[in-house]
């Protein structure tokens, strides 16, 4: 969501030309966060292509842009003539092998003017890539800095943690792994405070893992929020114990406030994360290891929040990205 929020704020931002951009998706709690951004908003009952059908026959769109696997097969079904552009966010981890979905995505393809990747990994893995290549191009994600401490500084919520887990309560952000590594930094020092933000269909299992070992203390669970970032800003570590990830966007938005980041080795952020700014980590051992250091060893949790800040400029590519992303539209629409 903040992916395709940015792209349509850039647009008002970067480019002149005058285009009508409509956010589709099923209604929720997206509805007001696209209400304060004055984004056009079409809700669905069901991502259905009766549903999408529905949608292009009421605005007759120049282009489809559909984010994620699911979406983008059905819009390619739905399109009729209209072109659609495939923008895979995430490397599920279907797609390394042959199966119904990776046969169903990998046809759909025919149908797609361009398939954008937030990494290259998301292509080298899927096993149709080689297919697919001549349509493919890597594009990461916006990053906008300024926009991202200027949200810090505007949020409600500034509570202040050790350890943030950022993301939604599902499987492939691996909250349960998270705990795991609290209950053990937990008891080497009682006192550690970390936070959880995001919800999922996960969250009766984050609750009662919590509840088992006695972490009531110690993990705060604070729901989605609408802008987590001024308790990111005021906490000290970002952990991201991803079991797949596209680019890992919430990692380049830590580093944008000087906040280390431990990682998973998957997708984009074995590109994003340093052992400057933080740690790229294979094992709990390591994960626990380096957050340890960090939240318990001043000079050295200084240096990597310093090289945090510097990485973070390296990335900033919001004003590319948007005038990168409109020669992408001009190329297909009608």
């Amino acid at each position: 969501e903040n992916v395709i929020i940015t792209i349509i704020e850039g647009f008002r931002k970067y480019v002149n030309e005058d285009i009508r951009f409509i956010y589709v998706s099923l209604d929720g709690s997206i509805r007001d966060i696209l209400n304060k951004k004055n984004i056009e908003f079409e809700p669905m009952k069901k991502l259905t292509v009766k549903e999408v059908h529905r949608v292009i026959n009421k605005y007759k769109p120049d282009l489809i842009h559909a984010h994620d696997f699911t979406a983008s097969i059905i819009c390619a079904a739905a399109s009729g003539k209209i072109p659609v552009i495939s923008h895979l966010h995430n490397n599920s981890p279907w797609i390394k092998s042959y199966c119904l979905n990776s046969f169903v995505y990998g046809l759909s393809c025919i149908k797609y003017k361009k398939i954008l990747g937030v990494s290259s990994s998301v292509f080298d893995e899927f096993v149709f890539g080689k297919q697919i290549k001549n349509k493919t191009q890597v594009v990461g994600n916006p990053i906008d800095i300024a926009n991202i401490v200027e949200l810090a500084d505007k949020a409600e919520d500034t509570e202040s943690f050790d350890i943030v887990f950022l993301g939604r309560l599902t499987e492939q952000k691996n909250p349960l792994r998270f705990i795991n590594i609290i209950k053990q930094l937990a008891n080497e020092d009682r006192s550690v405070r970390a936070v959880m933000i995001g919800d999922g269909e996960m969250r009766d299992d984050v609750e009662n893992e919590i509840k088992k070992y006695h972490l009531e203390s110690n993990i705060t669970l604070k729901g989605f929020l609408d802008n987590p970032y001024g308790i990111l800003k005021n906490s000290k570590v970002l952990c991201i114990p991803s079991s797949w990830e596209g680019f890992g966007l919430v990692a380049v938005e830590a580093l944008a406030l000087g906040k280390p980041v431990t990682a998973s080795p998957v997708g984009g952020l074995r590109n994003i994360v340093t052992n400057e700014c933080g740690m790229v980590c294979n094992t709990d051992e390591e994960f626990i290891d380096e957050i340890y250091k960090l939240i318990s060893q001043n000079s050295y949790y200084t240096d990597k929040s310093l090289s945090a800040l510097k990485r973070a400029d390296e990335i900033n590519n919001i004003r590319e990205y948007i005038l990168n992303m409109e020669k992408v539209y001009e190329s297909y629409r009608r």
